[in-house]
């Protein structure tokens, strides 16, 4: 996990900008408009996912899956 901070561009001032010295000391710090910070999130996300599907197939295909069919699914659910 990572730290954000969200306040308008209004809103930075001297004061914050000495907050943020303060906690990063010498490291780089990236500050993105929120609509390209939002689309960011959303790329990370979607590559996860498409990370933990691609795992979830090669699991499958490796024969590490469930496999059963619908009778015996309706058979699990009406006991």
């Amino acid at each position: 996990m990572y730290p954000t901070y969200h306040f308008k561009a209004d809103e930075l001032n001297a004061d914050i900008i000495q907050n943020l010295k303060n906690i990063f000391h010498q490291r780089e710090i990236v500050i993105l408009p929120k609509d390209e910070y939002d689309e960011w999130e959303k790329v990370l996300h979607n590559a996860a996912f498409t990370e933990e599907l691609q795992n979830r197939i090669r699991e499958l295909d490796e024969g590490k899956g469930i496999v059963k069919t619908m009778a015996e699914l309706e058979a699990m659910v009406n006991g």
